[in-house]
């Protein structure tokens, strides 16, 4: 216990912590259960600080982020604005090519938290559609990229999503059966990360 106790000590001061700041595009495509909308891919962006702790195991580590992240959805013909804060959880490899420059890969859960409007309400015709966000999403990152030095990063990665973010409910005004509909959206996200 001794023995393990003290490894664990020596491996905690012997990371690496690097602070920085990232930010990048979002690329989505939007799918309804039932193909009742049309969207086509949506270009969102974010930008936020991010911590990366590098263990000296082997290239191990782990990268954490604070993100804002912004998109623009049409739905029906009507723009919708989705305003959230991402906090991306990662563990990476790094594949270190010489001592300035590498690869690294990255895989882990990303929770998303809505801090925007969460109801958007419009009727076309006589049909009254509403839109509702979700208040929190869960989803998982796996990525790849390069870095330069300790200083630069350049990365992407694939967002699935493991639940509904949003759920559309449609129908006509005077009827009182509506139709409900969940959305479950997948997007790349490409991005740039500066450590000082």
């Amino acid at each position: 216990m001794v023995v393990l106790f003290s490894a664990m000590t020596m491996a905690v001061q012997a990371q690496n912590v690097k602070f920085g700041v990232k930010g990048g595009l979002d690329l989505q495509n939007m799918k309804f259960d039932n193909s009742v909308f049309n969207t086509d891919n949506k270009l969102g962006w974010f930008v936020g600080p991010t911590l990366q702790i590098s263990l000296p195991i082997g290239g191990l580590g782990v990268d954490i982020a604070g993100l804002y992240n912004q998109k623009k959805y049409e739905v029906n013909g009507e723009s919708i604005k989705q305003q959230s804060i991402l906090v991306p959880v990662n563990a990476r490899l790094n594949l270190g090519i010489g001592s300035t420059a590498g690869l690294y890969v990255a895989a882990g859960p990303q929770f998303s938290f809505n801090i925007g409007d969460d109801k958007f309400e419009w009727k076309k015709a006589d049909v009254e559609n509403t839109f509702q966000l979700k208040k929190s999403a869960f989803s998982v990152n796996l990525g790849a990229g390069i870095y330069f030095s300790d200083h630069l990063e350049i990365g992407f990665a694939y967002n699935i999503a493991l639940g509904s973010t949003a759920d559309a409910t449609w129908g006509k005004a005077t009827d009182a059966a509506f139709h409900k509909d969940d959305t479950k959206p997948k997007s790349w996200h490409i991005s740039a990360a500066y450590y000082f």
